[in-house]
């Protein structure tokens, strides 16, 4: 008798501890389903980071040289590159899946935290760490520094990414990728009067929308294409080149 009342009661409590237990998923069915969709406007903080660390699907760690840097700046704008390559530029969202979508790139976030980013894809593991070199800061001439006039085209041969874009109001809102340089690519003197390449964030490496025609004798770097353009070249020297379009400057180098 004293077993069956044991039990009796035993089912008795279990009873009662899941009906509780209803109750509170019940409860919290609108706390989990409003948090969701909050995360649908998740955005990220200005910030930089830097990849610290790259692990196959498998989570064993893959040795890499193509580092990978991504700015989030306002306007839930983006800047991101991998070493050595172009520079992106454009409007980012996350969704309620977490998924980081750059238009030309997309991440799953798996980890966030105030000095760690985690990101998948179908590649890997990207561990992000917060960016403190100066791969995105605004250059400064030093006063030490003598600016050399640029007399010729040739001094400007090269491949040329840009790095930095500057505005004399610095205007926010979304970046017009079908205007704003991506890179800049001098070939010099031609039998077809090109002597380089403009490309604009929209465009794919083959497909440039305009193509140098000239360096004049004020540094004026004459273009033509979809559209004619005239950049003003402020500096060409040890690696780095400045250019300025009306109210716009772009900042620009050759990574080795």
């Amino acid at each position: 008798m004293k077993v069956k009342s044991i039990c009796d009661t035993f089912r008795v409590y279990t009873r009662q501890c899941m009906k509780k237990t209803v109750i509170l998923l019940i409860l919290l069915t609108p706390v989990i389903a409003f948090c969701f969709d909050k995360h649908k406007t998740v955005k990220m903080p200005v910030s930089r980071w830097r990849e610290v660390k790259r692990m196959g699907l498998d989570s064993a760690v893959v040795p890499f040289t193509d580092t990978l840097f991504i700015s989030f700046l306002k306007k839930d704008s983006f800047s991101y590159h991998n070493k050595d390559g172009f520079i992106y530029n454009g409007g980012y969202t996350i969704n309620k899946d977490s998924i980081l979508d750059f238009g030309t790139a997309r991440y799953k976030i798996t980890m966030k935290r105030p000095t760690i980013l985690m990101l998948a894809d179908e590649k890997g593991l990207y561990q992000m760490g917060i960016d403190s070199t100066d791969t995105a800061k605004i250059i400064v001439i030093a006063k030490e520094e003598k600016v050399l006039p640029v007399t010729s085209i040739d001094q400007m041969i090269g491949h040329w990414t840009v790095y930095k874009r500057t505005t004399k109001e610095q205007a926010g809102g979304a970046i017009d990728n079908s205007t704003t340089v991506r890179a800049l690519y001098i070939t010099g003197p031609s039998t077809d009067g090109k002597q380089g390449y403009v490309f604009s964030g929209n465009d794919p490496g083959n497909a440039p929308s305009w193509y140098v025609k000239s360096l004049g004798v004020d540094q004026a770097l004459d273009c033509d294409g979809k559209n004619t353009r005239i950049f003003k070249v402020i500096k060409c020297q040890n690696g780095e080149m400045i250019l300025e379009e009306k109210e716009v400057k772009y900042f620009l180098k050759q990574f080795k």
